[in-house]
């Protein structure tokens, strides 16, 4: 198959923000042949025509779900979860002269953007009714992707067996999902504090006010401009003295002066405040 796919590179761009480099031009191919029989399209034109003109929500989120990157798995990266713990949360009571005994009717909120099949937010309800249990109905997490199929998944709360032996502690296996069949469904306690929605990080208006915000491995997928854009509008998206949790090779600099760069163990996270005006660097307790 000769194509153009010039177009269709600027089309994907345009509609999620990802920047598909040269080097990854084989995904087109790998990814959308299937749609392209389906819809009988012959050429990268005609796929990027087809997305321009808006009218398809199906076949725009087939190609949505067939282009970005869906690597999950629970308690990814357990630095950050420490991190999130033992200082984030601690310092969350703190700022909200709250115990966890005496919550004055506070919620926590939290937004795992860009959160796949759900393994991100689930961790985080997890860990918190496992170290927190006073917190039980005062956590509020919503859970975001761009696209359908995933969070589809993601809503039903049910995993495989491969899925559960990526990262999850054996004892919370036990302790917060139950089997069905050959999949487990998780306990109505943890999948009660999620809610999932569609979102596109590039176009969509940014929900808010939120105490942390958990956006990890996305930038990396954007270009500079979209990142900085990116960065502005989920800072914006914090309440104040909010936190802001990227990936580990994702950074603030260079995009945005006014954080507080804080530190834990091996996990790195940032912090606003109304009365920082540039960066600055903040080790943990």
């Amino acid at each position: 198959m000769i194509n153009d796919h010039n177009r269709l590179m600027q089309s994907i761009l345009k509609l999620t923000g990802v920047h598909l480099e040269d080097s990854k031009l084989y995904l087109l191919e790998a990814r959308l042949s299937e749609i392209m029989k389906e819809y009988n399209l012959v050429s990268y034109d005609q796929v990027a025509m087809k997305l321009e003109k808006r009218d398809d929500r199906v076949f725009i989120d087939k190609v949505i779900e067939n282009i970005t990157t869906h690597e999950t798995r629970f308690f990814r990266d357990e630095s950050v979860y420490d991190a999130f713990i033992l200082q984030i949360i601690p310092e969350w009571f703190d700022k909200n002269r709250i115990t966890p005994l005496n919550l004055k009717g506070t919620k926590l909120q939290i937004w795992s953007a860009a959160c796949s099949t759900g393994q991100e937010p689930y961790s985080i309800a997890m860990m918190l009714l496992e170290k927190f249990p006073q917190l039980a109905g005062s956590i509020s997490i919503l859970g975001t992707d761009i696209s359908k199929y995933t969070l589809d998944k993601a809503a039903t709360a049910t995993f495989t067996k491969f899925e559960v032996e990526r990262g999850l502690p054996s004892s919370y296996l036990q302790k917060y999902f139950e089997p069905n069949g050959d999949k487990y469904i998780l306990k109505k306690s943890v999948a009660s504090c999620v809610s999932f929605k569609q979102h596109n990080l590039m176009t969509d208006p940014y929900p808010g006010q939120f105490d942390i915000i958990f956006c990890r491995n996305v930038a990396i997928y954007f270009t500079e401009s979209a990142r900085k854009e990116i960065y502005n509008k989920l800072k914006n998206a914090l309440k104040q003295e909010g936190v802001l949790m990227l990936g580990s090779s994702e950074s603030l600099m260079g995009y945005i002066d006014n954080y507080v760069l804080r530190d834990f163990g091996l996990a790195r996270y940032y912090e606003f405040a109304s009365n920082v005006t540039f960066f600055s660097s903040r080790r943990g307790k």
